[in-house]
Formats: structure tokens, C-alpha cells, sequence
């Protein structure tokens, strides 16, 4: 008997093949963005990932979740000192460990692939806010900017961040249009956009109470505010009971950041200058990543843009991303914190809106006459050759340390060592080298079935990268090591040194 498939199934199937069959140029156009997207986040991944602090220490939390059961409430320490992420995204990449049997490219080709999930999303937005043109434009550059493909195979906890930004965007425009759920499913993604970068999340709450005070009329009631507001609250209970276990230890490190510290300050005069230059660099350098004339055009079209087709700019959808992307600005300009460090990834979550904004205006810009459909294509184009030019670069050299040249100099250790005995010691600048610690455990066992010797032996294999900041603290780690150590024979792959050294004394 024939299988009969369910009639809502069937009529979802059916108004989907009508959807493409109608619009089949502009469908064509998305699956080539997303094919060549996602060759440029994929390509040579397992030779270019860099694979350094901050991703062996989340390896080694993960290895321990995986192998010895050892569960958390916290993740990755923010850049501010005592306040810890949530565990979202450990928990998010622990599968992927676990399929890759250890392997940090399985599981950056996952975060590579969410991010081509990214820029189908920034499509679907741009086409439900304006119109399929913006989308595609939104897409496009999204897809082929230098430094969003760089930092797509970033191997660190915002990389997904852009993902679930635009999944929270996306329900929240539905709440506009009227579904009182959405509301609710969208607080709950913003709790798990902080525990990815708070820095950049935080600035989703203004913007929400902003938007829900906006839509105040379709907020659906107390009852569906609250349980928007218990959705989100869902995503603090992690972190709320580590701090509760720790005698509140993640409050009080908050309180230091905000009152003690006083990160938020009113006198903002003396670093707008320096928060402008910052935000040309973030947002202008997301489209050209050299600065020049071609940025000082972008700004001038972005400007022009802004003023000449506000009307149908800022729609209802468009005020709800200007919402999005202007409370950060407006925010940076007052804080004074850290040290008054302002980092790239801390706008992560807005670039999506600044990308829909800039392909708006430019599809505006297309549509008044033949002169400026020129000047858009010109655009564009100019836009593909430079971001593409470099990243042929990028996908040739990579940048820093690579995991290639890692694996390169562990297999020459185990190849050396043979069947002895040896142990091991790095110097990575500047911080402590969990990333040599997690590859050897990780790689090691996997393909040699042993990891280095934890009681001193004689063998004693030192690896060093270089160190262009603290030259001298290199040199004095080389020299400790010589009175541990004399070198037998030495070993070099890329920026990596490796010696072989005979311990002088095993007591």
C-alpha cells in the first residue's frame, strides 16, 4: 500500500516548490552565495585553523565533559576579570568532539557550516524586512567579506553568535507582526546569545525593552511577558547557581565592573574620536578590509544613504534593527571599562543589521537610474575583487600559528621518541600552553596511543613559537631550559622550534 503523507506536509511541500519554481533566478544566485561561502570558510580548514589559548583550554573543559563526566555551570572567562560566560557553548560544541573523536576541525567545520546558516538567515531577513534583492545583496556581502570569513573560522565562543543573533532578530519581527510567541522563543535565544559574547549581547536587552516598549500594543499581555521573561531567565539558571555555590562570587565581580570601577561614565568627550575611528575600522572594514578611498566611499554612500532614503529605510523592520545596531554605539561612546578596551568581536551581534542596512541602501541607490545602477555594480564589484584578492591570500598562508605546523612538530616528537619514554614543556606567548596540552592528549592517544611521560625521564622535547612582542621572554625560557637540558638535535616547521634535549639531572 502507498505511503500517503500527512496533508500539511504535503501542502508545506507544495507552496516551497512554488516559492522556488516562482523565483528561480534570485534562488539560483542564494545557493551560488552559499556554495562559494562556504568553500571559503572550508577550505584548507585543517591546515589553517589556529588552534591556541583560548581554544585548548575549551578543548580540555570538553575532553573532561566527554571522558570523565565532569559537568559545568560556567564557560569561558569574559576579558573582565572574575565574570564567567554560561555553558551554552561548551554544550553546543561537546557533540561535535565527540563525533570528531577529539578533532578541533570537525568541530570548526560545524562552526564554519552555522555560519553559512548565518548568511541564509541574513537573506531571510533582508527579504521579510525590504525585499529579495536586499536579501541577496545582504547575503553576498556577508558571504564574501574578508574579515567575516576570517573570523568565521574562528575557533572561539562568538563565532556562532552572528547565527543566533539573526534567529532572534527573526522572531522578533514575527512578535511585530503580531505571533505572541515568537516574543518568547526569542527571549530565550538572547539568554543564549549572552552565554557566547556577553560584551555584545548585553546590548540586545536595551534593545528589546526598547522594541517591546515600541510594540507595546502587541506585547500579548502580563502572561506572555512573563513567560517571555521566564525563557529567558531559563538560560541564567547555570550561572545562578554556581554564583549561589560561590558565595556570590560572579555578583560581586559584577558589581566591581560596574560601580567600583565605574565602566559607565557621563564624560564621553575625550574618547567619541577614538570610538568613531573604532567603529569605521569594525563596520567599513567588514566591506573593505584595507583602509582607503574605497572605505571613505562606503561611508559617504552608507551616509548619503541614510539621510536621502530614511522613508523606506527605516521601515517597521528597518526601526527595529536601527534599534539593534545604534544602542551600541551610542553605549561604547560612555564605556570607560577594562581599561577602555574596545575589541572587534564585541560588535558581532550588530554587524548582521549594519550589513542589512548598507545592502538597503544600496538597492535604493540601484533603483534611481542608470547612472546609479552603474555606481552600485561598480561597487560591488570593486567589493568582491578586494575582499577575494586578499582572502586568496588568507587561504594560501593563514595568519599566526597554525594547527598544520602543531601536528607537524607532535608527530616529529613521537616519530623521534620512538618507544621511550619522553616528556615535554612550551613556551607560548603569552599565555599558558593549553593548546600543546590538549593536542597531545587529544592527537597523541589518538594516533601514537600514548600521551608524554608525567614523571620526569631523560628524554625532554621543548617546542617554541616566537615571541615579537617579549622577545627576552624568550630568551630567558631557552636559557632556563639550557640548564635543564642539553640540546641533542633540533626541528623546525613553520614558526615552530622544536629540541630535543637530554635532561641533565632527573631529581
Amino acid at each position: 500500500m502507498k505511503k500517503k503523507y500527512p496533508n500539511f506536509l504535503m501542502s508545506r511541500l507544495s507552496v516551497l516548490k512554488s516559492e522556488i519554481t516562482s523565483h528561480k533566478t534570485e534562488y539560483l544566485l542564494l545557493v551560488a552565495i552559499l556554495f562559494f561561502s562556504a568553500f571559503l570558510r572550508l577550505y584548507r580548514l585543517d591546515k589553517l585553523l589556529g588552534f591556541w589559548y583560548d581554544q585548548g583550554r575549551d578543548a580540555l573543559v570538553i575532553w573532561d565533559l566527554i571522558h570523565y563526566k565532569r559537568f559545568f555551570l560556567i564557560g569561558p572567562v569574559t576579558g573582565i576579570e572574575g565574570i564567567f560566560l554560561g555553558p551554552f557553548y561548551y554544550y553546543l560544541l561537546a557533540p561535535f568532539y565527540w563525533l570528531g573523536r577529539g578533532s578541533p576541525v570537525f568541530v570548526a567545520a560545524f562552526l564554519s557550516w552555522l555560519t553559512v546558516g548565518a548568511i541564509f538567515l541574513i537573506y531571510y531577513l533582508g527579504t521579510k524586512i525590504y525585499n529579495r534583492k536586499v536579501g541577496l545583496i545582504s547575503a553576498f556581502l556577508y558571504g564574501f567579506s574578508y574579515n567575516l570569513v576570517t573570523f568565521s573560522r574562528w575557533l572561539a565562543n562568538p563565532n556562532p553568535l552572528p547565527f543566533f543573533t539573526l534567529s532572534a532578530l527573526i522572531f522578533l519581527l514575527r512578535f511585530m507582526k503580531g505571533n505572541k510567541l515568537s516574543l518568547v522563543i526569542a527571549s530565550f535565544i538572547i539568554g543564549l546569545c549572552l552565554q557566547l559574547e556577553a560584551a555584545s549581547a548585553v546590548w540586545f536587552l536595551p534593545a528589546t525593552f526598547f522594541i517591546l516598549v515600541w510594540q507595546r500594543k502587541k506585547s500579548g499581555g502580563l502572561r506572555n511577558l512573563f513567560f517571555a521573561g521566564f525563557a529567558f531567565f531559563l538560560t541564567l539558571l547555570p550561572q545562578i547557581i554556581f554564583n549561589w555555590r560561590h558565595q556570590g562570587i560572579l555578583v560581586d565581580a559584577f558589581k566591581k565592573f560596574l560601580v567600583l570601577d565605574r565602566s559607565f561614565k557621563l564624560s564621553f568627550v575625550k574618547v567619541l574620536k577614538l570610538r568613531l575611528l573604532t567603529y569605521n575600522d569594525v563596520f567599513i572594514g567588514k566591506i573593505f578590509p584595507e583602509a582607503g578611498y574605497f572605505r571613505l566611499v562606503t561611508l559617504i554612500i552608507l551616509l548619503a544613504g541614510v539621510f536621502f532614503f530614511r522613508k523606506k529605510i527605516f521601515s517597521a523592520g528597518g526601526k527595529m534593527l536601527a534599534i539593534w545596531l545604534f544602542l551600541p554605539l551610542v553605549g561604547f561612546i560612555f564605556y570607560q571599562g577594562n581599561h577602555g578596551y574596545i575589541w572587534d568581536y564585541y560588535f558581532t551581534g550588530v554587524i548582521p543589521a549594519f550589513i542589512i542596512f548598507l545592502a538597503a541602501i544600496l538597492w535604493q541607490l540601484y533603483e534611481k537610474n542608470t547612472i546609479t545602477k552603474i555606481i552600485v555594480g561598480l561597487f560591488l564589484l570593486t567589493f568582491l575583487f578586494v575582499n577575494v584578492k586578499n582572502l586568496k591570500n588568507y587561504l594560501r598562508n593563514g595568519i599566526g600559528i597554525k594547527l598544520e605546523a602543531q601536528l607537524k612538530a607532535i608527530d616529529w616528537i613521537y616519530a623521534d621518541a620512538k618507544n621511550e619514554d619522553f616528556n615535554y614543556d612550551a613556551y607560548v606567548p603569552p599565555q599558558i600552553y593549553y593548546s600543546y596540552s590538549y593536542l597531545f592528549r587529544w592527537y597523541g592517544k589518538e594516533k601514537f596511543g600514548r600521551e608524554p611521560n608525567s614523571n620526569l625521564v631523560k628524554n625532554l622535547y621543548t617546542l617554541s613559537e616566537p615571541d615579537g612582542e617579549n622577545p627576552q621572554f624568550l630568551a630567558a625560557w631557552l636559557e632556563r631550559q639550557d640548564t635543564i637540558g642539553k640540546i641533542v638535535k633540533d626541528y623546525f616547521w613553520g614558526d615552530i622550534t622544536v629540541q630535543k634535549r637530554e635532561r641533565l639531572n632527573l631529581n
